[in-house]
């Protein structure tokens, strides 16, 4: 399967055979023989290329979650000995700037648990989880469409308005959103985050966005510092998470208030049935969500734990 899915993702079995580190020979007869157990052909093959069929389409899907299984299983096997149970949480861009102290503390911060944490696209946390890739992820608001799995809010995070200086809203303390109706907004790209542009834009824009009104910063892997960065060169405004622009050190920048506010919520979502250990990372969360000194307002959930989940 490991041999599989590098095909897979190289296109050619020379590149997936260097990757492996095995002939190319050999490589293809793994495959070839993987293809007669299965009675399908896995790859349409050219001098050029190995494309996917669409049983191969199926299979590499398939793979990727049975891979993810087999490693955690490994870490799982590897924390029991040291009487540890091993959990994997995915954050999405932008949530690790509010939240990076609770998920520093995550090591210290919950007995017989051992937390492995990294950065993640909105979209591709979500379908972690959803594929068990991971057991939890901390994502910003879902889209009605992303409601399959489990969750609960830890808080709203405050948006406000980043200018560069110079700007006639520089000088204002909170800044009318009607003010801004000509400017142009700068945003990252929608496609792992449609829930909060869609919601952003609307805010800034509530009679809609002129032709041309938003403009895309492509570079999402440095977002938002890319975004900062085309406002301080006078590209246009853009939305940031107040309380951590400045710490950003992007400079020829100002960020303001909105009136009215701009609240966008993150939650944390996991699969139905996911187990004691990930409701206790969950109330860990939670609980982190109310320490003072992080840009976020919590959700006071009844029971002081996990709370209500949010579902389908």
């Amino acid at each position: 399967m490991r041999y599989f899915l590098a095909v897979a993702e190289e296109g050619r079995f020379n590149r997936a055979a260097q990757r492996l580190h095995i002939a190319a020979s050999s490589l293809s007869q793994q495959i070839s023989a993987l293809e007669r157990d299965l009675k399908v052909s896995l790859f349409e093959r050219t001098p050029e290329a190995a494309r996917l069929t669409p049983a191969g389409v199926v299979l590499a899907e398939r793979t990727r979650i049975i891979l993810a299984e087999v490693e955690r299983a490994r870490a799982d096997v590897r924390a029991a000995g040291r009487d540890r149970r091993r959990l994997t949480l995915r954050v999405a861009n932008m949530a690790e700037l509010v939240l990076d102290g609770p998920l520093r503390g995550l090591g210290l911060g919950i007995d017989g648990i051992e937390v492995s944490v990294s950065s993640s696209r909105g979209d591709d946390a979500l379908e972690a989880v959803r594929q068990g890739r991971a057991d939890a992820a901390i994502v910003w608001s879902r889209a009605p469409v992303d409601r399959d799995l489990e969750g609960v809010v830890l808080g709203s995070v405050v948006f406000g308005v980043v200018v560069p200086l110079g700007h006639r809203a520089a000088g204002s303390a909170t800044v009318p959103v009607g003010a801004l109706a000509g400017d142009v907004l700068v945003m990252f790209p929608r496609e792992p985050f449609a829930g909060i542009w869609d919601r952003t834009v609307a805010h800034f824009f509530p009679g809609g966005a002129g032709h041309g009104q938003v403009v895309v910063e492509p570079n999402l892997l440095n977002s938002p510092d890319a975004v900062l960065r085309a406002v301080a060169t006078g590209v246009g405004i853009a939305a940031g998470i107040l309380g951590t622009v400045d710490a950003m050190g992007v400079h020829g920048i100002a960020a303001r208030r909105l009136d009215p506010d701009l609240r966008l919520e993150l939650e944390v979502v996991w699969r139905p049935h996911a187990g004691q250990s990930v409701g206790r990372l969950v109330d860990f969360l939670l609980r982190s969500a109310r320490d003072p000194g992080i840009a976020i307002e919590a959700f006071e959930h009844p029971a002081g734990g996990a709370g209500q989940p949010i579902t389908a």
